[in-house]
């Protein structure tokens, strides 16, 4: 293992209150969709990735110094390779929308030299690719703060505010721009690493099989745009595919297409811990 990525995303899937004012949005559907987007893309990079918070159930967070010490172990037992810790969260100023808005990326007080670096890519590159959406993105820059998971981790450390979801233009960025802001990241942390980045393929135009998520199979149109609208309300990309069997049209919601079938189960995993019918289901161009 030459390099390593320990992406921690934030909080958990029943915490109480870190959602949008309009219930639209709950931070931890943002943060744990954007670790299964950057992942894959990292390991197709050649860099190993490790997850300090894959996909809990529950009230209950992962507590943060546990985290640290999960990060902080698997680092040592893979022989300190080179690293970095990134923390996945989406902001909130207050509980009601608000006027608040920027993508802001953290250090601790103790940070390397790396770790600041590291900020540094990883801030340019996701506000360049936000401003290139929404003109009026604001830019927050990189900030101090000893929060824990970077203040008590080993290996170089970043924390990423991409938006605010307490603002309606910056919840907007949110809930639909996940794929840009994913390979922005992925993006800056190859350009960290001095890897050559690769610009990922279309998912499907270049390959004559490919692999859908499904959420679902309905017979009634109606049924699968209530699912839809589930799905997007949890941050997920979400459409309906009329599907032909045995003289019936079913209308399938579909959360996700791929290449590769192993990043479709990943998401058909995370759906059925979410209580979701999900399966794999192979199309031909």
């Amino acid at each position: 293992m030459k390099y390593l990525v320990i992406l921690d995303s934030g909080h958990n899937e029943k915490v109480q209150g870190k959602q949008s004012p309009d219930k639209s949005l709950r931070e931890w559907d943002f943060n744990n969709a954007m670790q299964y987007k950057i992942k894959p893309r990292l390991e197709s990079h050649g860099i190993s990735v490790y997850l300090t918070n894959p996909s809990p159930s529950g009230k209950d967070e992962i507590g943060l110094s546990t985290r640290c010490n999960l990060a902080n172990s698997y680092w040592q037992k893979q022989g300190k390779p080179t690293s970095l810790f990134v923390s996945i969260h989406a902001n909130a100023h207050l509980t009601e929308f608000t006027s608040a808005r920027g993508t802001e990326t953290y250090v601790a007080s103790n940070a390397s030299t790396n770790s600041k670096t590291a900020a540094r890519f990883v801030q340019d590159e996701i506000f360049s690719t936000l401003k290139g959406i929404d003109n009026k993105a604001l830019n927050r820059g990189v900030k101090t703060a000893n929060f824990t998971v970077i203040y008590k981790t080993s290996m170089p450390s970043i924390l990423i505010e991409y938006a605010f979801y307490t603002n309606r233009e910056d919840l907007a960025l949110l809930k639909n721009n996940k794929d840009n802001m994913s390979e922005a990241t992925v993006k800056a942390i190859c350009n960290y690493f001095g890897i050559k980045y690769e610009k990922e393929e279309s998912p499907i135009e270049n390959k004559s099989t490919f692999y859908r998520t499904v959420a679902g199979s309905y017979i009634y149109k109606g049924v699968a745009a209530k699912k839809v609208e589930e799905l997007k309300e949890m941050g997920m990309d979400a459409f309906i595919d009329v599907f032909a069997k045995d003289g019936k049209n079913y209308h399938r919601v579909i959360a996700g297409s791929y290449n590769d079938k192993n990043n479709a189960q990943r998401q058909v995993n995370v759906l059925k811990k979410k209580g979701y019918d999900a399966f794999v289901a192979v199309y031909n161009k």
